[in-house]
């Protein structure tokens, strides 16, 4: 939603939100082209309708959706974990500790509970 000011001007947007603005936009363009060494193949350890908590080591899916607060889906957004991307769940810490798992050629650790915000499905989203 645009500030308008009392004479109906829309004032300008400031440098510092602009400059923002540019960086998301190349941050995520460097994401959307980065290919991986190996493309990830669907088998029997595929998983689908499940949360990436709920996956046990070597087990992957491809996401489908995040939940929860915006700001918790955004920060995962952030990290590379977009609709259509395959993860694999490497090891998982005990008593509910974080998931190492990999996504778009390298390794990431989420606690249990971001972990559990993300919905996998087992086919890519972008190839439909």
């Amino acid at each position: 939603m645009k500030n308008i000011d009392s004479d109906g001007a829309v004032p300008p947007q400031s440098e510092a939100s602009r400059s923002r603005r540019s960086r998301m936009r190349l941050s995520q363009r460097s994401l959307d082209s980065t290919v991986s060494s190996s493309p990830p193949t669907p088998g029997t350890l595929t998983r689908s309708g499940v949360s990436l908590a709920e996956l046990k080591p070597g087990e992957c899916g491809y996401i489908s959706r995040l939940l929860g607060q915006s700001s918790a889906r955004i920060r995962l957004l952030e990290m590379g974990l977009t609709p259509g991307v395959h993860v694999k769940v490497l090891r998982i810490a005990a008593f509910g500790g974080p998931l190492d798992i990999e996504v778009r050629g390298y390794n990431l650790s989420l606690r249990r509970d971001e972990a559990s915000a993300v919905w996998l499905s087992h086919e890519d989203l972008e190839s439909v």
